[in-house]
C-alpha cells in the first residue's frame, strides 16, 4: 500500500494521514491486493477540496470531492473511490461468470431470420442449439495488433477480425473472461 498525501494551503496533519492511509486499506480489503492512492488535498476561501486517485493492477479510479471540512472531503472522495471499484469489481466477476460454455453437439443452418428470445440456444424442435449463420460480412481492415485492442476496448464487441499490417495475416482478437485480450493467427 503507498498513500502519497499532498497539501495546496492546506498543512497535512498526520490525522489526516491515518484517515487516507486507513481508508486506502479498507480498499485493499475489497479488491484483494496492494492499492496506490495520491491525495492532494486543497484550500480555497472557506472550502476544502480533495481529488483521490486510486490504481490496483492495472485499473485507476479518481474522485474530487469539496466541503467545509478536509476530513469530511476526503471521507467522501474515498465512499467514491469505494463505489467506482466495488463497480468494476462487480462488472469483472459478471464477465467472469456469464455462464458455463458446455460442448454440444452443433449444427448449421442456412436461415438468417434471429431466434426468437424463450427460444434462444435450442433448435426450434427442442433439441440441440443450432448456428444461424450471419447475414453480414465482416472486412478485414489492416491494422496492427495494439490499434486492433484499442478498437475492441472502446466498443461493446467481442472480437474482432483484422488483417495484421505487420504479417499481412487474417487474425482474431477477442475479450477474455477474466478482461483481457486473446489473440488467434491461423497458421496456413
Amino acid at each position: 500500500m503507498g498513500v502519497e498525501c499532498t497539501g495546496r494551503g492546506v498543512e497535512i496533519t498526520p490525522r489526516l494521514r491515518a484517515l487516507a492511509e486507513e481508508r486506502a486499506s479498507r480498499l485493499e480489503r475489497h479488491l484483494g491486493g496492494p492499492v496506490t492512492a495520491r491525495v492532494v488535498l486543497s484550500h480555497e476561501k472557506h472550502r476544502y477540496g480533495a481529488e483521490v486517485i486510486a490504481t490496483h493492477r492495472r485499473r485507476k479510479w479518481t474522485a474530487q470531492e469539496e466541503t467545509g471540512d478536509p476530513r469530511t472531503a476526503l471521507t467522501l472522495a474515498f465512499e467514491k473511490i469505494d463505489a467506482q471499484a466495488m463497480k468494476d469489481a462487480e462488472k469483472r466477476h459478471d464477465r467472469r461468470h456469464r455462464g458455463a460454455a458446455v460442448a454440444i453437439p452443433l449444427r448449421v443452418s442456412e436461415g438468417n431470420e434471429p431466434a426468437p428470445p424463450e427460444s434462444r440456444g435450442r433448435s426450434p424442435r427442442g433439441g440441440e442449439p443450432r448456428i444461424v449463420r450471419a447475414a453480414r460480412k465482416v472486412a478485414a481492415k489492416p491494422m496492427s495488433v495494439e490499434e486492433a485492442a484499442m478498437r475492441i476496448e472502446g466498443s461493446r464487441e467481442d472480437c474482432l477480425v483484422f488483417r495484421d499490417s505487420g504479417s499481412e495475416k487474417i487474425s482474431v482478437l477477442y475479450r477474455r473472461r477474466d478482461g483481457d485480450f486473446g489473440l488467434i493467427v491461423p497458421e496456413c
